[in-house]
């Protein structure tokens, strides 16, 4: 236990009680009271026990987003994010009438990126000028490069019930194998555009979509999208031939067209990306002429309209995550802690003793502030020099015993303004860089959790730790195979979906070592009463 004068703190403490006269919850910890004279000031730095725990698959059935995209991380290798997913009519029950000989226009898929801003203005109406967007969430090399995006007619029937426990099915992410081995034809497949298949490329120009309706007017649609064109044979016999009753509703359907199956692979030199994708918001445009009227012997060629049918890509959907073995071994002195595919995580334990707990219970401290400080492995993380590894933007820490949020987390209401990303604030976890935009740590405020344990005696319980792609989804995700002698059995959803991974170093580092200095942080600021 080290204890410091807090007079070298005071900076901090003022900042402490800046940020805590928004949020009434740190006046109970005794901030109220700084600058009493028969009070001190001081901080205190506890142990913390660190475990790594390699999880391997988890489940990614009807995630809220999903990787897609092939990248290549120097630290922790080669990642391919293949993905799966059902479609369903957006009108049930179509007819066609083959005497009206419907002739297919085209057949396009767009699925909108998660974009930022407009960063180049586009003329309204029905110009054709795209404009240009900032994407978010696409992770890899600039500029971006190219990698093999194939698109098939997935034979993989995704249920939505077990038939063994009728529960809900679940998929895990090391799936790839089983949907890989049914897949149907090829559909993105015009080699006459190998940018929407073999060379395709996260592009940020803007997606501008016009349709010349029937009564004459025009929509135009814009967005950041992932556009591709798919076989028109193909739909012609699956939906305008399709056998009876299988368009009568989407229960029937999905079992007719299971789908479709995303399959990526790296190009020979060249790296590749990986995005977050909006696959919910994802449809199939199938475009096509008819005749007003059949044709006959006295008009053989009547007036042509052009009509629409909508595929959503909704229903369930599967991540398949092929994962290369990390670039580093092993060592106990390091925090793995990798989203996605090879997940791992690390479990925190607070204090080395109960007697430590007992002693702050029994004592008249007030605590102002706590924080967990983990520091960067900077060598691990660039070892990739000139392409180092991307960095997570934030870790996650909660109750692993319980499986929810801290109090910290719960009772923290600040926004950014900049990304919704980087809400919850005060709680943090957002990576902290030097001025080469190179991470240095990670530090969490867990006061109020603190708190609770030394004067409501609630349970000092493990912690766990991860990388999130989004800090506002709290929701778990179940792992495949249960570690901790079965009692962990999920982890936060959103770092099954996060592709990045960091280095930290953990708290098995030996008194002596050059890393001791290193380890993971531990810090209580508090008020005691002087002695006279």
């Amino acid at each position: 236990m080290n204890k410091n004068s807090f007079i070298k703190h005071l900076l901090f403490v003022l900042a402490v009680v800046f940020f805590a006269s928004c949020d009434n919850d740190f006046n109970v910890l005794g901030t109220d009271i700084v600058g009493i004279d028969n009070f001190e000031l001081e901080k205190m730095e506890y142990p913390v026990r660190t475990t790594n725990i390699e999880l391997g698959a988890v489940e990614t059935t009807n995630l809220p987003v999903n990787p897609l995209g092939v990248y290549n991380n120097p630290v922790y290798g080669l990642t391919h994010a293949n993905f799966a997913t059902q479609l369903q009519l957006a009108t049930i029950n179509p007819t066609f009438n083959l005497d009206l000989v419907p002739d297919i226009q085209s057949v396009v898929m767009t699925i909108p990126y998660f974009s930022k801003t407009l960063t180049t203005a586009t003329t309204n109406g029905t110009t054709t000028t795209p404009g240009t967007y900032s994407l978010d969430s696409i992770y890899g090399p600039k500029p971006r490069e190219p990698f093999s995006l194939r698109v098939y007619e997935s034979g993989y029937f995704i249920r939505d019930v077990n038939p063994a426990d009728q529960l809900t099915q679940s998929y895990f992410s090391d799936q790839d194998p089983d949907f890989n081995a049914v897949k149907g034809q090829w559909l993105n497949d015009d080699t006459a555009t190998p940018a929407e298949n073999d060379q395709f490329v996260f592009s940020d120009t803007e997606n501008v979509e016009i349709y010349k309706k029937s009564d004459s007017t025009t929509s135009v649609t814009r967005n950041a999208a992932l556009r591709v064109n798919l076989n028109k044979a193909y739909f012609n016999t699956k939906i305008f031939h399709a056998p009876a009753g299988k368009l009568v509703n989407n229960n029937v359907f999905k079992d007719y067209f299971r789908g479709l199956y995303f399959k990526v692979e790296q190009n020979a030199g060249s790296r590749g990306n990986l995005g977050m994708i909006n696959f919910k918001g994802g449809k199939i445009v199938i475009t096509y002429k008819e005749f007003d009227t059949a044709p006959t012997a006295a008009n053989p060629n009547p007036h042509r309209s052009t009509k629409r049918i909508v595929l959503n890509l909704a229903g369930n959907t599967v991540s398949l995550i092929n994962q290369a073995p990390r670039n580093v071994a092993p060592d106990p002195k390091k925090l793995f802690i990798k989203g996605g595919g090879g997940h791992s995580m690390a479990v925190i334990d607070l204090f080395n003793s109960q007697a430590q707990l007992d002693e702050l219970r029994n004592s008249n401290l007030l605590i102002n502030d706590a924080t967990l400080t983990f520091t960067i492995d900077k060598e691990a993380m660039d070892m990739g020099a000139p392409d180092k590894a991307y960095e997570p933007l934030r870790l996650y820490l909660y109750d692993l015993n319980n499986r929810k949020t801290l109090a910290d987390y719960s009772l923290d209401y600040t926004t950014s303004t900049k990304s919704p990303k980087l809400n919850k604030l005060l709680y943090s976890g957002i990576i902290q860089e030097d001025d080469n935009d190179r991470g240095i740590q990670y530090k969490i405020r867990i006061t109020k959790h603190v708190f609770q344990m030394i004067r409501l005696d609630s349970t000092n319980v493990r912690l766990g730790l991860v990388v999130t792609e989004d800090i506002n989804n709290v929701a778990n995700t179940r792992v495949k195979t249960p570690q901790l002698a079965g009692k962990l059995k999920t982890v936060p959803i959103m770092s099954a979906i996060h592709p990045l991974g960091t280095i930290l170093f953990g708290s098995d580092i030996p008194v002596g070592d050059a890393d001791y200095v290193n380890r993971p942080k531990f810090e209580i600021y508090f008020t005691k009463p002087k002695q006279n």
